[in-house]
């Protein structure tokens, strides 16, 4: 049997034996990346708080009839990305298992709300809706969840990481940070500020990585992705019995004209699916921050 060119879909982008980890995969854009890097033959371990919820997807998008021949498979491991205890757990199991990951996907996120009113209806209204959000609730779990979280998750799994390039791959190990758009843009959109703001800091989080993690001494590679509109749990409302969610069409098309954009749909899981595999493959693109959003960041004010 011969081999595949080395400039071939199967040799450019061949995750095959490698170990993964993907925070909060087990529905919307964490399942995606899960089902991506499974789908083409990796390992890919599953982490999130409802246990319930993680084993329901990985039996289904990780069975071998729904991966394809070449499939790897899909595990489920129950990690609270706010604990360290929880962290620690998950790391030593797979330090256990497998002794080394080649790539950590950090996508467990969290959105807290918004203040209820507009600017629109003056300073007194406005502010009172601002003051009244919450601290604890609102900014503070944004912060943990969205962006602090991702700095003691990649901390715990370094030295698994780095473990990576002397695996059969040989590839440096690589951790993908999955933003948002809504870290670029200088709209509130709606004013969800902490959500913005939390993602902002996940994008410049990214930056500082990429450059720390570079060290020969560490050697991991570090890029992120600013996902615009996918259909989510947190975009689309409740997930099927599959923990998938779908586009909801013309109150999605309506919500974009409301800030002025003409996206037409959501991103569909192909599109996410092929940056994930370009980003974790690819040993020359590092520290990079890559929009999939439509064109939205086009239409918006905000920094590319």
């Amino acid at each position: 049997m011969t081999s595949s060119h080395p400039l071939s879909v199967a040799s450019l982008f061949s995750v095959k034996g490698w170990i993964a980890v993907v925070t909060g995969g087990g529905t919307g854009l964490g399942l995606t990346a899960a089902k991506t890097l499974a789908a083409n033959g990796a390992k890919v371990y599953i982490t999130g708080r409802r246990i319930d919820v993680l084993e329901t997807s990985a039996r289904i998008h990780g069975a071998p009839e729904n991966l394809g021949a070449n499939g790897g498979s899909i595990v489920p491991i129950a990690m609270d990305v706010t604990s360290k205890e929880s962290i620690k757990a998950a790391v030593d199991t797979i330090i256990q298992k497998d002794g080394h990951v080649n790539l950590l996907v950090n996508n467990a996120g969290m959105f807290a709300g918004r203040a209820e009113s507009k600017a629109a209806n003056g300073a007194e209204a406005y502010g009172d809706a601002m003051f009244a959000e919450s601290i604890d609730d609102g900014w503070q779990k944004s912060y943990l969840t969205n962006c602090t979280s991702i700095y003691f998750v990649t901390a715990a799994f370094l030295p698994l990481l780095a473990k990576a390039s002397s695996s059969p791959s040989e590839k440096v190990g690589s951790v993908i940070n999955i933003s948002s758009v809504s870290g670029l843009l200088k709209i509130s959109q709606d004013s969800q500020y902490s959500y913005n703001c939390s993602k902002a800091a996940t994008t410049h989080l990214t930056r500082q990585m990429a450059l720390e993690l570079s060290h020969e001494n560490i050697n991991i590679c570090v890029n992120g992705i600013a996902p615009g509109y996918f259909p989510s749990e947190m975009t689309a409302g409740p997930s099927g019995d599959d923990n998938q969610s779908s586009d909801p069409g013309e109150p999605f098309r309506h919500f974009m004209s409301t800030m002025g954009a003409k996206v037409k749909r959501m991103g569909r899981p192909e599109e996410l699916a092929s940056v994930i595999l370009t980003l974790a493959t690819n040993e020359y693109i590092w520290g990079a921050i890559v929009p999939v959003d439509g064109g939205f960041l086009l239409q918006m004010p905000g920094v590319m």
